[in-house]
């Protein structure tokens, strides 16, 4: 056949031919016939109204017909492709391979079955290359090859997406040394499990493949069904979290984390469970030990105590006795004296150390009995709230009633008389009312600094999420509010906030919450020390300011927040007071642990510290401080909006 022998003619000679070649070999092999352009079968509707692409070439590698799809595929006009053989548009690397298809479909013509599909890359207008699905038969009796391609561009791209990231998927579980990560099916049974769970629990992967989950767990939680319930809640909740003891494959126990996720299917049917566990024994063991070495302390610094106490009460009354004695014994008593007070001193500062130690412990548990306390306090201020509106209704209704008594009864008993007169029964008629509204103007008031303690505490927040920074800085405000207000010899504080158009912003609340109560406390110092230091200059030179004076008003003590958004990434927080200001050699070793300005007792020189680690290291961003000697000083704060650390 005609189309049989111009293939193996091209073939012959393509073989001792560069590939880069191929479009001008083809040319020469099928040359344009100048007749193909009305072909019969363009009128067939059918075939273009396709949505794949249609065509049918002719025995010289010339497109007979073409429907539209091919220029919507591939960018040409129908000139253009009429103008190119059909080899001309495929991909270098993929010529040869379809000529051997080519090849195979007309060898196959003298046979029942003329049909061939095949795969290449064809060019488009812009120069990129699509894949295309060719299903392709040969027509003897017309010496054509009729086609139906398909564009398996995407498909091609999506199989190829899947598998590099289903690769780097399983690169990432079997690189995890430190955690246990398996899956398991509906009934509980183990079908992975990676290199960090054969390290932690002693099993091999082909050991504990199709085994059940509960074999990793001890006997007595096994009898009380503990491994079954976690799933149970799992495939309820969506998750399940704790921390108990596992059993190793040696039959060694060890303390693990272990998290469980349920896995659903589109159509919500549960297709398994993900596991996630590491082993937390060093931790629990550290734990233990702290708390023993904090149950000893304790006890080692009562019995101290106990013991300088006693010996205090015996000085004492030997110093009674003394007393009692003779005069020429004096000098003794004098000495002794001495003695007792270098005693209370060592007393008084070894309950300073007590104090401290015992402070220091409790520091980490301060949050939750602040939240304690806010929700104990919540609810009888609940109580009296609800109660307040009937007490005052009952109120109304009894002193309505005795008004009615006193309209219908003109001439009360002079036993009511004087009890009225006693009571002073005007006064009240007019105080009750006052007297109800003050304690619910109280209660308010109450409802409000309990939700700013709730609020500020933020324990149940042990990740990172959504919160307005207005919200905690306010709250910070409302707990300093006491050091705001007047007291004698220091004006009242006052606070300027300048607050910006701020997004909710992805961070730790409770723990920045701790870093504007550090700052505005110490701004709040700054500010005190400053007023009692004008004061003392004002005595010592006579100074008199005008209340209407500029000058006073620089030395009004006040607080600036602003807030603003530096860029759609980060947001900054500016707090800054008209204080005194530091030198740089302060400024240089502000963030220090243990470095403080502040008198004996009133600063421990963490406080700055604390904030710059839960700032910088916990939450990725900034905090700088702005001080001129004199003029005050200025702290920054700059966090991102989305935390690098969020889960």
């Amino acid at each position: 056949m005609i189309l049989h022998n111009a293939f193996i003619r091209g073939y012959s000679e393509e073989l001792s031919i560069p590939l880069a070649g191929m479009a001008i070999i083809t040319r020469q092999l099928y040359p344009r016939d100048p007749h193909v352009h009305s072909f019969p079968f363009e009128s067939d509707r059918f075939l273009s109204l396709s949505l794949d692409m249609n065509c049918i070439i002719s025995s010289a590698g010339n497109f007979l017909y073409l429907n539209h799809q091919w220029e919507a595929v591939l960018g040409f006009s129908r000139a253009e492709l009429l103008a190119h053989t059909w080899a001309e548009l495929i991909h270098p690397d993929d010529q040869e391979t379809t000529l051997n298809h080519l090849y195979t479909l007309s060898s196959q013509a003298d046979t029942s079955v003329c049909k061939l599909m095949f795969e290449n890359r064809y060019r488009c207008q812009d120069g990129s290359y699509k894949w295309f699905l060719w299903n392709a038969e040969f027509c003897p009796e017309q010496q054509s090859i009729y086609a139906v391609v398909r564009d398996i561009t995407e498909r091609k791209q999506s199989r190829r997406a899947l598998r590099e990231s289903e690769e780097r998927f399983r690169c990432l579980v079997e690189s995890v040394k430190d955690y246990a990560i398996y899956m398991l099916d509906p009934n509980g049974n183990v079908i992975s499990w990676n290199p960090g769970a054969e390290r932690i629990n002693g099993y091999a992967e082909a050991e504990i493949i199709g085994q059940p989950v509960a074999r990793l767990y001890p006997p007595e939680d096994v009898r009380a069904g503990k491994p079954a319930y976690e799933l149970q809640v799992a495939a309820t909740v969506g998750r399940f979290e704790d921390e108990s003891c596992r059993v190793r494959r040696d039959g060694s126990q060890f303390w693990a984390h272990a998290v469980v996720t349920a896995l659903h299917d589109k159509q919500g049917q549960l297709r398994g469970f993900a596991k996630v566990t590491r082993d937390i024994t060093e931790r629990k063991r550290a734990e233990a030990a702290l708390q023993k070495a904090y149950d000893d302390l304790e006890q080692r610094v009562n019995e101290r105590t106990a013991e300088l106490l006693e010996a205090n009460r015996l000085l004492r009354h030997e110093i009674v006795e003394r007393q009692q004695a003779e005069a020429g014994l004096r000098q003794s008593e004098a000495q002794l004296r001495q003695q007792t007070q270098q005693l209370q001193q060592a007393l008084q500062r070894l309950k300073q150390t007590q104090a401290q130690l015992v402070q220091s412990e409790k520091m980490s548990s301060l949050g939750q009995l602040v939240a304690g306390v806010a929700h104990e306090i919540n609810n009888p201020v609940n109580f009296i709230n609800g109660n307040i509106a009937y007490a005052s209704r009952y109120a109304q209704d009894l002193l309505h009633l005795l008004t009615l008594y006193q309209q219908s009864y003109l001439q009360p008993t002079p036993a009511i008389e004087a009890a009225l007169e006693e009571i002073d029964f005007t006064f009240i008629l007019n105080d009750l009312p006052k007297l109800l509204t003050s304690m619910q103007v109280g209660v308010d008031r109450i409802r409000q600094i309990v939700l700013s303690l709730r609020n500020f505490s933020r324990l149940d927040e042990a990740e990172t999420k959504p919160v307005d920074i207005h919200e905690g800085i306010d709250n910070t405000l409302m707990i300093l509010q006491h050091r705001l207000n007047p007291k004698p010899g220091f004006p009242p504080i006052t606070v300027r906030k300048i607050y910006g158009d701020l997004p909710l912003v992805d961070c730790y609340a409770g723990q920045l919450n701790q870093v504007f109560m550090n700052i505005l406390s110490n701004a709040i110092d700054a500010l005190e020390e400053r007023t009692q230091a004008t004061q003392k200059l004002n005595l010592e030179d006579d100074t008199i300011i005008s209340a209407s004076t500029p000058e006073l008003d620089c030395l009004l003590p006040t607080i600036h927040i602003q807030t603003e958004q530096l860029n759609p990434d980060w947001i900054v927080i500016r707090i800054a007071d008209n204080g005194l200001g530091m030198t740089e050699r302060v400024k240089k070793r502000l963030f220090d642990p243990f470095f403080t300005t502040k008198l004996v007792g009133k600063g421990t020189g963490l406080g700055l510290s604390i904030s710059y680690q839960i700032v910088v290291e916990q939450h990725g961003g900034n905090l700088k401080c702005q001080s001129v000697p004199g003029q005050g000083s200025e702290f920054i704060v700059e966090i991102p909006i989305k935390s690098k650390f969020s889960t």
